[in-house]
């Protein structure tokens, strides 16, 4: 009588099967992984672009209470200018004034706000005549100027209607940065209203 051999494992078939199931598992592991990453990269950068919109409305705005602010008490109107050097000047897109002296030639400091092609808010540094960077990713950055009856004050500001700005509106918007700009992530609006006290006499 013949011998008979009993075999055991695994048919073609069966691991052709064994082999499809695994890699719907491993594809749907891998795409809820990127699905995850993705989510988390979208959440960082949209709460970097609202700190970053926060920060820089809360520094402009603590610089810009403080104009034309002297010890002294003196004359304050000298607060806001409309022009000085280096392009530092009043306008829609540009905000300039002066503290700690009793006019304008004797200010002992400048603070002025613009923002670059680049995207950046730039900080105007008074001791060496540069600009530098303040904040990072902001598409628009727009002042408004009111008067005391809170009513706009034209922009660009001339000799005759700079002396009266008593309010400041800033608008600022974030953007992603270049590195997840292809993200879909929207854009974030930020505003604040300034009253700058020591002008108010």
């Amino acid at each position: 009588m013949p011998e008979r051999h009993n075999q055991s494992g695994m048919t073609l078939v069966e691991i052709l099967v064994a082999m499809v199931m695994m890699g719907i598992i491993i594809t749907g592991i891998y795409n809820l992984f990127r699905v995850h990453n993705l989510m988390a990269a979208k959440q960082e950068e949209t709460t970097m672009m609202q700190q970053e919109l926060l920060t820089s409305l809360v520094i402009i705005s603590d610089d810009l209470r403080m104009c034309g602010y002297t010890p002294l008490n003196q004359d304050k109107i000298f607060g806001m200018k409309e022009s000085g050097t280096n392009g530092t000047d009043t306008t829609e897109t540009s905000v300039y004034c002066t503290r700690g002296g009793t006019s304008e030639e004797s200010a002992t400091v400048h603070i002025a706000y613009r923002r670059n092609n680049q995207n950046q808010i730039l900080l105007y540094n008074s001791e060496n005549d540069t600009w530098e960077i303040a904040a990072s990713n902001i598409s628009n950055l727009i002042f408004t100027y009111f008067d005391e009856d809170e009513t706009i004050v034209a922009s660009p500001v001339n000799a005759s209607t700079i002396s009266n700005i008593r309010m400041i509106e800033i608008n600022a918007t974030a953007i992603p940065s270049p590195e997840r700009s292809a993200l879909g992530i929207t854009s974030r609006n930020m505003h604040t209203r300034v009253w700058l006290r020591n002008l108010d006499f």
